[in-house]
């Protein structure tokens, strides 16, 4: 139904953008001749004034109507050949037509004696000839060429409120200059201890290049994410947020863990499906801890971390 709706709507536009400038052209073109059948009635009339018999009081001369009358005709017979928009109405009150036309100009000529005065009568044009057949045939003709893409339009159009109606999926600022963690979207901060905020930078700066390496607490830390750790406590060292030395991240892992998962827990309290790219997993069952436990961030990526004052 929105498809059909669309290819009426789309002709009609097609068609008046056809049709306006032609039915335009077709009324200036109608002015232009309407100018051009005045001029040539009053020209040819001030010439055939001496053979007219025309009444005038100031000469007393009577006059003959009715040689006056056939004038006209013969004169609006001429005009109609040659398709002039205009005719005679009206010379000097002697008048062969019952009904004058509504539509007049009135001329006064000036002659010997009294003044002579025409009444003109001038064509309306009908509305139906400011139509015409080619605006549909060339508004039909767009329609066939854009047809295909009036259709993938509206069907891109159609999809626009379900995207704009998906809320925007957050992402984790992770701040070093106040030392915060924060939820982009609902701007939930959350306070990190230097250890456990050093260590999570580097954690999900690690996982997102290594993740077939298996993060066990009972392993030692890989020498590349030890660096990264020791590069961002340097990092706040620069900031003014401590003078103490290195910290020894492989020590007491588990309650550094702990602290940045709470953190998590309050930044993505309203999306929990979202946590999961940036939670370290928690070990489960029996013997799971020592041999299978993997901490790592095996989801996230770089697109999922902003790290300010990095």
């Amino acid at each position: 139904m929105l498809k059909h709706n669309k290819i009426i709507i789309s002709f009609m536009l097609f068609w008046l953008l056809f049709q306006l400038p032609f039915s335009f052209g077709v009324y200036l073109e109608h002015q232009s001749n309407l100018e051009k059948s005045i001029n040539h009635i009053q020209t040819r009339l001030a010439l055939d004034l001496p053979r007219l018999s025309l009444p005038d009081k100031a000469l007393n001369i009577v006059g003959d109507e009715v040689s006056v009358i056939n004038y006209m005709k013969q004169f609006n017979l001429q005009l109609e050949k040659l398709d002039y928009s205009a005719r005679i109405d009206t010379i000097k009150n002697i008048s062969f037509i019952d009904v004058p036309n509504e539509q007049y100009v009135e001329r006064i000529l000036l002659a010997p004696g009294e003044p002579i005065t025409l009444n003109i009568s001038l064509k309306s044009l009908k509305v139906t000839e400011y139509l015409s057949v080619m605006p549909v045939v060339f508004a039909l003709l767009f329609i066939y060429l854009t047809l295909d893409h009036i259709v993938i339009w509206q069907s891109r159009k159609s999809q626009i409120p379900a995207i704009e109606e998906q809320p925007q999926q957050p992402i984790l600022i992770i701040d070093l200059i106040e030392k915060v963690i924060i939820n982009s979207e609902t701007k939930v901060k959350t306070p990190l201890a230097n250890k456990p905020l050093c260590f999570y930078v580097a954690l999900s700066e690690f996982c997102t290049t290594n993740k077939e390496i298996v993060l066990n607490q009972n392993k030692d830390l890989p020498i590349e994410l030890t660096e990264l750790a020791n590069k961002y406590f340097l990092r706040l060292i620069e900031l003014g947020h401590t003078v103490r030395k290195r910290p020894n991240f492989s020590n007491s892992l588990e309650k550094t863990l702990s602290e940045i998962r709470a953190a998590l827990d309050e930044v993505f309290i309203d999306a929990p499906d979202v946590k999961e790219i940036y939670y370290p997993p928690k070990a489960h069952g029996e013997g799971s801890r020592s041999k299978l436990h993997h901490y790592g961030l095996t989801s996230i990526e770089s697109q999922h971390i902003q790290v300010i004052g990095k």
